[in-house]
């Protein structure tokens, strides 16, 4: 199983497919029931899949012609009792094994996403940026995730080599983006709830984004993960 970050699920409906690309909607494993003959088309689940089997299978089963349906009263509850140190561990996982999707399911090439914000049925929640090709295999999101971490970074770097002025700027665009970024999360009414699900999703993201790297230098090329956003 590997987590829905790409795209949005929350209507009844058929699922676009996104041209069967790897940024298309897909079904948890947990919560998904297959045509057999829509099994023995596409073929077993991939052994070499630890994490995002019901990503590939969904991908597969869709080029092979059939349709993937959302029928949201069909749910499943779960939970969970899990420790910080596993939370921080699952989400790292989704990060490393994440990777090997997008090697299996396209070419080599340079491949920059952006977040596109749409609401549509099924619909990928990114876009193409950049799609050209390349010796290298490379995928990167952008992220408001990614952009606060990259700012932070340059205004650390200005301060070192004493280029106090931009690096004060710089200070003040990362704390206004990380104040957008954070401002859902915020409940006045409960600030102690609102401060744990801020740290959470924090160590998840960047989780993502550290296994993400990772995995994908494992495999030959490099990955920049999507985070949980809004």
């Amino acid at each position: 199983m590997i987590i829905q970050i790409l795209s949005n699920l929350f209507e009844e409906g058929y699922v676009h497919r996104e041209s069967y690309s790897s940024l298309s909607a897909f079904f948890a494993g947990s919560n998904v029931a297959f045509r057999r003959q829509a099994l023995s088309q596409a073929g077993p689940y991939d052994v070499n899949c630890y994490s995002g089997e019901d990503q590939d299978m969904c991908l597969r089963i869709a080029r092979a012609g059939w349709e993937l349906y959302f029928e949201p009263k069909a749910t499943v509850g779960h939970k969970n009792k899990m420790t910080l140190r596993a939370f921080v561990r699952k989400w790292f996982d989704y990060g490393f094994h994440h990777p090997y999707i997008f090697k299996k399911h396209s070419s080599k090439g340079l491949r920059v996403y952006y977040r596109t914000n749409t609401r549509s049925r099924g619909k990928s929640l990114y876009s193409s940026l950049i799609d050209m090709k390349s010796p290298f295999n490379i995928h990167i999101f952008l992220t408001l995730f990614l952009t606060i971490h990259l700012l932070l970074v340059l205004t650390v770097l200005l301060a070192i080599i004493g280029l106090y002025i931009p690096a004060a700027a710089g200070g003040l665009i990362t704390l206004t983006i990380a104040a957008f970024y954070f401002k859902r999360d915020i409940n006045r009414k409960n600030i102690l709830q609102s401060t744990a699900f801020i740290f959470l999703r924090y160590a998840a993201n960047l989780a993502l984004l550290l296994g993400g790297f990772l995995g994908g230098a494992k495999l030959g090329m490099l990955y920049i993960s999507a985070t949980f956003d809004y």
